[in-house]
């Protein structure tokens, strides 16, 4: 039922329990090396088993499968995962020219000053447009292969996978995008996809991931799995790094 308050306690406190335990594997990390080296395994494991978990609890049968860990079908699976890259990229690129641009420019205002000081403490690695050089992260293939399965799969299968699904229980999708039924769980379920990210580091700056998990759980709705969203996922954040690596020293 529409009003049923179980549909919502259930995956909104399993939310908060991963993010909990997230969050503290993060700050042990700091004592402990091995937590250190190991921490994105381990926060993965917590993402991917969080579900089946509450499942398991509340008697009900959770599907990996059914939740969206899948490729099928193959062709709208790169289909729409390519559109989200022809359809962000130019703009986050531009984006990030114009901001460090701004921000690390030699007579950029005081207001942009200090939050390069306070915030991003990154100005005096900053290349300029003119002093950029294409290159690629070390160990990048390494860093991809890590960017999909340990971050990408993990993250999808749970946001968009699990807690999208879930609260779609709740507030079933009541319009078409591109294609795609969605509704209020998308905007819930990116609502905590940012706030997760703040509650594991405290970085408020992560807030902004809001934006892009809205592109990550449309394109759960339109491909029908998490896949698209995992490649997506993955290969932003891949972007954004050669995008350091090139513009920065």
């Amino acid at each position: 039922m529409e009003g049923s308050p179980g549909r919502l306690r259930e995956p909104v406190a399993t939310f908060f329990a991963a993010t909990a335990v997230a969050s503290a594997l993060y700050w042990l990390a700091r004592l402990s090396p091995f937590l250190q080296s190991n921490l994105h395994g381990l926060i993965a494991v917590v993402f991917l088993y969080a579900p089946a978990v509450e499942a398991r609890l509340s008697g009900r049968r959770f599907d990996y499968r059914e939740a969206g860990l899948h490729i099928r079908p193959p062709g709208r699976t790169l289909a729409v995962a390519g559109l989200g890259v022809l359809a962000t990229w130019p703009i986050f690129f531009a984006s990030f020219l114009v901001f460090y641009g701004s921000v690390c420019a030699p007579h950029a205002p005081a207001v942009l000053q200090f939050w390069a000081e306070t915030f991003a403490p990154v100005c005096g690695h900053w290349l300029g447009r003119a002093g950029a050089r294409l290159a690629l992260p070390d160990g990048f293939l390494l860093l991809a292969l890590s960017q999909l399965v340990v971050v990408a799969i993990p993250e999808e299968l749970f946001f968009r996978g699990y807690l999208q699904g879930r609260l779609e229980e709740r507030w079933p999708p009541a319009r078409r995008i591109l294609g795609a039924p969605v509704g209020r769980a998308l905007l819930a379920s990116s609502a905590l996809f940012a706030l997760g990210h703040v509650l594991v580091d405290f970085d408020l700056q992560r807030l902004t991931v809001f934006f892009p998990a809205l592109i990550f759980g449309w394109m759960r709705a339109r491909s029908g799995n998490i896949a698209a969203g995992a490649l997506f996922h993955a290969l932003c954040n891949l972007f954004s790094e050669v995008l350091h690596t090139s513009f920065f020293r």
